[in-house]
């Protein structure tokens, strides 16, 4: 087991009974409980950043969330050898499951609770006026140019890769996705998203997957906010719908069932609403497949791109059906 480094350890007021090492974190047992030393290659500034807004997500009632313990410096991170490390409170949990009916309503609640508390959040670190918040219409435009972009690539080609050739089989279903998104969405509403995000200083997680998620004796639990930032919160619904979706085969009654858990605690506006629906319906994994494959110099080994491929047509299907719904009922 790696030892715990001496410098590490005095920089905090802590008494340690034992100790392991797991994934770069060590486990501290102490006498006022389980403390967790997470090894972190994120800029100072965000770590900052994201100590305060844990503060701030605390003392609006959100308890939740991991606290962020100080060195007796009062910076809420250490450096050892040239590492960063942060001490936060340890929760025992388990994964969660994405498959799992009351996992999946509680990974929702947990994130409008998480939203509902995470607005008015000012900070010396960064400023919510100088925000950079994604355009979602002008971002699908992009993206759509790109995947016909590719096809003009491909088409002239003599030879073809076996990803080529699965690209030329399917895009068309997954264009008319994207078109039908931007159908979905007008700029004016995006903008007012947009602005209503910077006027309330809204808080996103930015980072919301399993691997973030515990589940604890008592509930849910976020394990840390480490790519936390100013942002439209409807950009984190919609990144974990779609990824407890495509778990799902694209249950559109699960997914109604989901937004009602989420809106009975921090309701969407008209607009949110508009803009989730056509986060819902692009294809966002086939866009970014397409983005990553263009930006590749070399057309050889490209295994990984038809393996991304493959999985993502197991529910095409099901994914395009769900679309109509939602763009119809939504």
């Amino acid at each position: 087991m790696k030892a715990l480094p001496n410098d590490l350890l005095s920089q905090y007021e802590i008494n340690i009974k034992k100790y392991s090492y797991n994934r770069s974190n060590y486990i501290l047992e102490t006498t006022n409980g389980k403390y967790i030393l997470r090894k972190l290659n994120i800029p100072t500034e965000q770590i900052l950043f994201m100590y305060e807004a844990v503060n701030h997500l605390r003392e609006n009632g959100f308890l939740q969330v991991s606290l962020i313990y100080p060195t007796k410096k009062k910076l809420p991170y250490a450096i050892s050898r040239g590492q960063i490390y942060v001490l936060q409170s340890y929760a025992d949990g388990e994964e969660v499951e994405f498959k799992d009916g009351h996992d999946v309503k509680g990974i929702v609640e947990l994130l409008a609770n998480f939203h509902k508390c995470g607005v008015n959040f000012d900070t010396q670190y960064r400023s919510s006026d100088d925000m950079h918040i994604k355009d979602v219409y002008a971002y699908f435009s992009k993206r759509l140019r790109e995947t016909h972009n590719l096809k003009k690539k491909i088409v002239p080609l003599s030879q073809k890769t076996e990803f080529e050739i699965m690209f030329l089989k399917d895009y068309r279903t997954y264009e008319e996705l994207e078109k039908m998104a931007l159908d979905c969405i007008d700029p004016s509403s995006c903008s007012r998203v947009m602005k209503q995000a910077k006027e309330t200083k809204s808080l996103v997680h930015n980072d919301y997957k399993y691997h973030t998620i515990s589940r604890v004796k008592n509930g849910y639990y976020l394990s840390n906010v480490d790519e936390c930032t100013y942002n439209m919160q409807v950009l984190d619904l919609s990144s974990i719908l779609v990824k407890i979706m495509q778990k799902n085969n694209w249950d559109t009654s699960l997914l109604c069932t989901l937004i009602q858990v989420y809106e009975d605690i921090r309701p969407l506006s008209d607009d949110e609403k508009s803009v989730l629906k056509a986060l819902l319906i692009f294809p966002e994994k086939y866009a970014a497949i397409c983005h990553k494959f263009l930006q590749c110099k070399r057309r050889n080994n490209y295994s990984m791109y038809e393996v991304k491929w493959e999985n993502m047509l197991v529910y095409k299907d099901a994914q395009v059906n769900a679309a109509h719904y939602i763009k119809e009922n939504l």
